[in-house]
């Protein structure tokens, strides 16, 4: 195994998918939700934020900034910077299924309009653009990825910190979603609510908790992938196991104790 990564079985020649084992340290851990949470049987050695009226607490920032951000990116900002005043900078991947949604799909509309697109409005849609915010509000010079996940779905953001493993002792996992516009609830069923988890892993030789995930291939197609706010609600349960059946995937993944 190396950096947290190992392949333990490698299926026929004809296949190109391997199962595989993925363990981590994890040092640390922070969410913010836009509902009330209760937090007396949670995972040790994180926080949870305060709903703040259902606006994340942006309060380090100067106003010219904050008032700028959306939401979502308000609550990314409030985790990240939480995050890395308690354990530091260091090199991160963010993971969002579908980022500002609500953003650029008013821009869709406005096109549809006959309107122009607003150049501000665009930049602060893209898919980095919030890891980019959280980068520049945080003054990190520390690289990062953005991803949105794919096939793989949420677990895509733990291959990627592994493979960051390689290379750097300690890797920031911010995973967020939000409702998306109401036209597209009929069609795909995501997260209900804005959800923010940052996660600090290191390779698994280090002391704490130990996260394990392991993947095995699945061909059962389902209409609905696990999410970030279903990993959230069984963190705040003190859940410490689960399997997750994807559409070409099965992963389970397990916290156990020092």
């Amino acid at each position: 195994m190396v950096a947290g990564l190992e392949l333990f079985q490698t299926l026929p020649e004809n296949s190109d998918i391997q199962a595989m084992r993925l363990c981590f340290t994890l040092q640390y851990w922070c969410v913010w939700q836009a509902q009330e949470a209760n937090t007396a049987n949670c995972w040790p050695s994180g926080k949870v934020l305060p709903m703040h009226g259902g606006q994340a607490d942006v309060s380090y920032l100067p106003m010219m900034q904050s008032r700028r951000l959306s939401p979502l990116a308000r609550a990314v900002c409030a985790v990240t910077w939480e995050t890395r005043q308690a354990c530091g900078d260091m090199p991160a991947v963010y993971f969002s299924r579908h980022g500002e949604s609500h953003y650029y799909f008013e821009m869709l509309q406005d096109l549809a309009g006959g309107a122009e697109v607003s150049p501000s409005r665009f930049s602060l849609s893209v898919h980095n653009a919030i890891a980019g915010l959280c980068s520049f509000h945080g003054n990190s010079f520390q690289p990062y990825v953005s991803l949105a996940g794919g096939a793989e779905g949420l677990f895509a953001a733990f291959l990627d910190a592994a493979g960051m493993l390689l290379e750097t002792s300690t890797v920031l996992l911010v995973c967020y979603e939000q409702a998306l516009p109401e036209v597209y609830q009929a069609y795909l069923a995501d997260s209900e609510i804005t959800c923010v988890l940052a996660l600090v892993l290191s390779r698994a030789e280090g002391g704490g908790p130990q996260l394990q995930l392991t993947r095995k291939p699945n061909n059962r197609l389902l209409n609905r992938e696990y999410a970030t706010q279903d990993l959230i609600e069984s963190m705040l349960a003190g859940q410490r196991s689960a399997v997750c059946q994807l559409n070409q995937s099965i992963w389970q993944w397990r916290l156990d104790d020092a």
